[in-house]
Formats: C-alpha cells, structure tokens, sequence
C-alpha cells in the first residue's frame, strides 16, 4: 500500500509527504502526537492487513527498529489496527495525495527572546549498603538552564516561564535523560525549528556545563507547519518557535503518563497574573 502523510497535531503539513518511498511505510510518533494520513488501498489484495507499532516495549532512544532496539512483541502491542480489504464497489474519484495543494502556512514573525529549558532524570540510590540500589530513574522532572547548568524544578515551584501577551519565543528544550520525551506545550501550536546534539562526558551523560556538539538537525518532512508535542530525543536540544496569545496559565508536559504524573510537569504564564490563578 502507500501511504502519505497530509496533516498533524497543528493542521496540514507544508506539503504531502511520502512515507512509502522516503520512510519505509513508517511514521514516527510519540505519546500525543496525531497524523492525518491518506493511505491507497488500490494494490493491496483482499483480505485483513494489520497497523504494527515497531517501536519498543522499552523507554525510546531512537534510532532503527530491529537495529537499535527491539521492536514491539508482534502478538500484543506490536498490533494497533486491523483492516479488512474487500473489491472496490464503485471507482474512487479523489485526488492522488502527490496531486494535493495544501493550503499555505504563515510562518511565525521572528522571536523576541529565548528560553533554555531542561529534561532531567533523578537516578535511585539504595538506603543503606545492604539495600539495592534501585534500577533506573526514580522521578522525571523539568527544569531552567543557565550559563550552561540545569536547576530541576518542582510542580509546586513559582512559574519560571511568563511570556507576554503577544509575544513570539524559541523554547530551547535541552534533554539531559537517556530517553526521549514527547514534550506537549498546552495552550498554544509552535513550529519546531531544529535540532543540536549535546557533548556528552565519557559516562556517556550530557556534561555540565552544556556544551553544543554539531551542527543543526532539521525537521522532519512530517513536522512542518504547526504542532502543539514534539519529540525530545536524548542528548539533545530541541528548538521550538511558538506565539503566546491568550492569557492565562498553563502547563508544558511530557506526555509519558508515568512522567506527567511523577513531576514532569510544571505550570507556565501568558501576561500578568489573573485573579483566581495558583501562586
């Protein structure tokens, strides 16, 4: 079958994008993130033909399914969909998605500040010598960067991140984690502008202070326009431009239930503060 991607969490992409000939009939997305699709049948022969998640039972760190990581277990939540393909009923008189004009998307006006932003794991330690040390992070976190130093920050913390009413930013979202993390900017829609990979020390952590390694990853063809959740990959800084209309308070999250849910959250303001508004 093929399959072309036309829209995401924002509205259209900037032009159809084919996932059949570029991306091997794959589409990477994250917790939150949404997809229009066009997929054609006309080849496909009758009978039932399943939607697979390739991606793994395990926290994501990217890279290629089968390659870099196992991909998820083909009888449980390897399956998403089943369709059933049966003759065509009558001719289909819709448009071929390479024959699409989409409609054009303004781009945002030039930012008037940027914010660094972290992604931060807290590792476990054992109580005593005769307790284990506990496998793997025990609580996610959000936090400012300054200077090239991360500060986690707690949900109950004063806001940190209060732009104005009106006001365009880049959000530079530095992922200190060894995972990756759908982050979701609530409130708004924002472009992704890049991606940087981060110099990482010989334990294979991103180092203190932050230094950038690299030059600038572009989006993906199906990151165009606007979206309201982009992918964190570990090691790296991702740049997000979005417009802060509406006043009010918010939230930015990762999208990861566990995380969302274990402090990976934190409150954000648009303009002043408004009656009626947590402190």
């Amino acid at each position: 079958m093929e399959i072309w991607a036309i829209g995401n969490e924002g509205g259209f992409l900037a032009a159809p994008v084919n996932l059949t000939a570029g991306h091997g009939n794959r589409l990477l997305m994250g917790l939150a993130e949404r997809a229009d699709v066009i997929v054609d049948f006309t080849k496909v022969p009758a009978g039932s033909h399943v939607l697979a998640n390739v991606g793994p039972d395990e926290p994501f760190g990217g890279g290629v399914p089968g390659v870099d990581f196992d991909v998820a277990d083909p009888g449980t939540t390897g399956q998403v969909m089943q369709f059933r393909v049966v003759p065509a009923a009558e001719p289909d008189d819709s448009t071929p998605p390479q024959f699409l004009q989409l409609p054009p998307i303004a781009p945002l006006p030039a930012a008037t500040g940027t914010r660094q932003l972290a992604l931060i794991e807290e590792a476990g330690e054992g109580a005593d010598e005769a307790e284990e040390e506990v496998e793997g992070p025990v609580e996610a976190l959000l936090g400012t960067v300054a200077a090239g130093v991360w500060t986690a920050r707690k949900w109950m913390d004063p806001v940190t991140e209060n732009p104005a009413i009106g006001a365009t930013e880049v959000w530079e979202i530095y992922n200190t984690t060894a995972d990756a993390h759908p982050m979701h900017i609530h409130e708004i829609v924002f472009e992704v502008v890049n991606r940087q990979s981060l110099l990482l020390n010989a334990e294979g952590e991103v180092a203190q202070p932050i230094q950038l390694e690299g030059g600038f990853t572009a989006p993906e063809p199906w990151e165009s326009g606007f979206k309201d959740t982009v992918i964190a990959y570990p090691g790296q800084v991702t740049r997000v431009k979005a417009r802060f209309a509406a006043v009010g308070q918010f939230v930015w999250h990762c999208h990861i239930v566990e995380h969302e849910d274990n402090e990976m959250m934190r409150p954000y303001r648009i303009g002043p503060p408004q009656p009626g508004q947590p402190g």
